[in-house]
């Protein structure tokens, strides 16, 4: 017995087997299927509840060879997509609701998160700026650790801005997948 399977959604939010075993849902399993994140999150449950036990035992039984887990995930697509047919109206307006107040929370926390990303971004990079156009100016180092600090100061403020950079580009792009998302899930509709 090993660990647990896992899947997940990709960007498109198609459903994947994030356990290295290479299979994935593609663009054509998804012909008619709605594309609102609710309805594709039904899929992915269906794969992390009902399907988990027997694609976990497909794996255990065949260790080291993904083909018989990519066979058996493909055995169960018409399953999955199934799952969200077979919710009542009502389950489904809660499941959009819900996703809505996720995508929302998490759209205003992303853009909050950005804009302090840019904040301290543009605070390290003054600081990078002022040190590069004029270095402190330091008496001879008494110890080699005093003569070590001075080495690394430059590459800090640097590290520092290159650090908040990043930060700001992931915060950034996981603001407009989520956005997409959210637009996505906006199209919403029961008939």
């Amino acid at each position: 017995m090993g660990w647990g399977i896992c899947f997940a959604l990709d960007d498109q939010g198609r459903v994947y087997c994030a356990d290295g075993c290479k299979w994935r849902m593609i663009k054509e399993d998804y012909d008619g299927y709605p594309e609102w994140p609710s309805a594709r999150q039904a899929v992915l449950d269906y794969f992390e509840h009902e399907a988990h036990s027997e694609l976990d035992m497909v794996r255990d039984e065949c260790p080291g060879t993904a083909a018989a887990l990519r066979d058996a995930c493909d055995e169960h697509v018409s399953l999955a997509l199934r799952e969200y047919d077979r919710l009542s109206d009502e389950e489904k307006l809660t499941l959009h609701n819900e996703t809505m107040v996720v995508l929302e929370n998490d759209l205003s926390d992303f853009t909050e998160s950005a804009k302090d990303a840019h904040t301290r971004y543009k605070e390290c990079a003054k600081r990078w700026k002022d040190y590069t156009k004029q270095p402190p100016v330091h008496k001879p180092a008494k110890t080699r650790a005093q003569e070590l600090e001075r080495l690394i100061e430059p590459l800090k403020l640097e590290l520092d801005m290159e650090e908040w950079a990043n930060r700001y580009d992931t915060y950034t792009r996981n603001a407009k997948k989520t956005a997409r998302l959210l637009g996505r899930e906006k199209k919403f509709s029961l008939f």
